[in-house]
């Protein structure tokens, strides 16, 4: 009722408000949009967006540009949301203290199996968050934000059509550049639109990790420099995504809103029709030639040391990349528009046949001998486009692309591949300005590939980059689960920030809730014993007893280690299944039964003796 009244108090300025205006109050505010009608706001998006980020990134920078009215409505838009009832839990020596409701639409689900008053899908969020620090902060050594503990708020995004979103708590004084922010996301991921995408099904547990992993990257860049380009922001969130969590490939469902536009949309294109998620291709490559993900940490370490522009723009990802790889990133663009179609990728490599839609030729052509390559039609730097030729004749001939004037804009390769399946790479000569592909049979094909390289036509720059510590590139990450938060009493926050309660048997014994062992284990609790009502049982009553012993276990190194040789059968048999399972029953049954052989062989010898 409240904001009904401010819209109908604010409808005549709203009325006269600019496209600007309208543009942002028709993305984060559209029941205050003059340009939405009342029968669309009833309808939800059938598939969630991967960030609103950008939008509300966008709209803090131009809100000098705004009306007083819209800037009245977009202030409370971009604030910390209240939630109804909200208590917080902040993990011990956590990094992230997570706001829920305890009422109305925005209420998670109350399910509390360890009867520690934090709802169980509250714990699982915290410790997905911690994990995907763990990875982000402490193996690829980014920077963490500027807060002690960071803010994350679960909500209902239904109505928003968003997995979730970061934004920041203002633009820094000058001359400061790092800005703290909170994140924003769905309270459970189990509409449908999240549930149900192009790209596959998805479980809310995996959900929720790549929009973590996503959105907690913005949180960093937020702090490297407030005026982070945005089509560069997404896609290094939407590339980290995998980073973290290699076993969830949602992102390449962003491929198709991307590879088949590369003659049209440059690398560096402003976001829109969420070709900039697309992108995330390109740090893909840039990892795989440098052999380290830290190639894409320099960009932002980079960032970080330019001033705040003038008039408060955003600033421009291109330049700042192109002076970490030595003034050579269109060659790395070249270099990337190969691999594009040759799919010769180093990593992942599991997930290939993911990479789709395959990059297909703009044209193509019959020809024989000597031809003239397409007119340019590529005049946006960094874009590209393949063209395909067919042979008129069969007798063999070479196969000459003329490309006279050829502009340094532009960097130009071929390829022949075979009826067997080989391909060869044929390279543009300059003193003839010419391509030859010998023998250009019936049986073969050559694609031809024009790239706006933005002027670039050395090799691409391979720098001394140093190898980070989140091992090699695989995408092997291990998956996080639910930490052992410690039990806390009913009041309006929950939040702990001191205590050793939490300290439980196998994170007492490793030292560490982060530990892989842990984490196993935890996986196993989440998996197996909570899915039934014995589980759950044994589950309940362990959280009862376990946390003396576990602070007992805590101060004595001995008990850890003893500790951790009693839990090795149950975390070998819990990693391997089965065949560790029956392995540990032989091994059971032979001890005993070598033992009587020994005694036999033993008692023979003394009455041979």
């Amino acid at each position: 009722m409240r904001s009904f009244f401010l819209f109908m108090i604010l409808l005549p300025t709203l009325a006269a408000a600019g496209s600007l205006d309208d543009y942002y109050l028709s993305r984060l505010a559209p029941q205050y949009s003059t340009a939405v009608r009342p029968k669309a706001l009833a309808v939800q998006p059938v598939h969630a967006v991967r960030s609103l980020t950008g939008i509300r990134h966008s709209a803090r920078r131009d809100w000098n540009k705004l009306e007083p009215a819209t800037q009245k409505i977009l202030a409370k838009v971009l604030a910390k949301p209240s939630l109804a009832g909200e208590r917080s839990c902040t993990p011990v020596g956590g990094h992230f203290t997570i706001h829920y409701a305890t009422s109305g639409g925005d209420a998670p689900d109350s399910t509390d199996a360890n009867q520690n008053n934090v709802p169980d899908w509250v714990e699982k969020v915290a410790g997905v968050f911690e994990y995907v620090y763990s990875v982000e902060v402490g193996k690829m050594g980014y920077r963490p934000p500027p807060t002690a503990t960071y803010d994350v708020y679960l909500e209902d995004l239904t109505p928003q059509g968003a997995y979730g979103f970061t934004t920041d708590n203002g633009i820094p004084s000058r001359p400061a550049v790092s800005a703290s922010s909170f994140i924003e996301i769905d309270k459970a991921f189990t509409d449908a639109m999240f549930e149900q995408t192009p790209s596959g099904n998805y479980t809310p547990e995996q959900s929720l990790r790549v929009t973590a992993a996503h959105e907690f990257h913005h949180a960093i860049q937020y702090g490297y420099n407030y005026y982070f380009d945005i089509w560069y922001a997404e896609t290094t969130s939407t590339w980290m995504e995998n980073e973290v969590y290699g076993s969830v490939s949602q992102l390449y469902s962003y491929l198709s809103d991307y590879l088949p536009f590369t003659g049209t949309i440059a690398l560096n294109a402003p976001e829109g029709g969420n070709s900039e998620y697309g992108r995330w291709i390109f740090n893909r490559y840039l990892t795989e030639l440098q052999g380290s993900r830290t190639v894409v940490r320099g960009f932002w370490e980079k960032l970080a040391t330019l001033p705040a522009p003038a008039d408060g723009s955003d600033i421009p990802m291109l330049p700042v990349m192109d002076s970490v790889l030595n003034g050579e990133v269109g060659n790395n663009f070249f270099g990337f528009a190969k691999r594009l179609f040759l799919r010769n990728w180093t990593s992942h490599l599991a997930d290939l046949s993911f990479i789709q839609p395959a990059v297909l030729p703009a044209q193509t052509f019959t020809v024989s001998g000597t031809v003239q390559a397409p007119i340019f039609t590529l005049t946006t730097p960094y874009t590209f486009a393949y063209y395909k030729y067919l042979p008129g004749t069969t007798d063999g001939q070479d196969l000459v692309v003329n490309f006279p004037g050829l502009s340094s804009s532009y960097a130009v390769s071929a390829f022949k591949q075979s009826a067997l399946g080989g391909t060869q790479e044929y390279q543009y000569d300059a003193g003839t300005q010419s391509i030859r592909i010998p023998a250009f049979t019936s049986d073969a094909v050559v694609y031809l590939l024009i790239c706006n390289d933005g002027g670039n036509m050395q090799a691409p720059y391979i720098g001394s980059f140093p190898a980070d510590s989140s091992s090699t590139l695989d995408g092997s990450a291990l998956d996080a689960n639910v930490l052992a938060i410690p039990a806390q009493s009913p009041v309006a926050s929950s939040t702990t920030s001191s205590g050793k309660s939490g300290c439980f048997i196998a994170t007492a014994a490793y030292g560490s809730y982060l530990h892989p062992k842990v984490a196993l284990l935890r996986a196993f609790r989440d998996d197996y014993l909570l899915t039934n009502a014995p589980g759950r049982l044994f589950v309940a009553l362990y959280y009862r007893v376990s946390p003396p012993i576990a602070d007992l276990i805590a101060r004595h190194s001995l008990l850890r280690g003893a500790t951790r040789l009693a839990l090795a059968p149950v975390i070998l048999a819990v990693e391997y299944g089965r065949a560790a399972l029956l392995m540990l029953i032989c091994f059971g049954f032979a001890v005993p039964v070598l033992g009587k052989v020994r005694s036999r062989r033993a008692a023979r010898r003394g009455m041979v003796a």
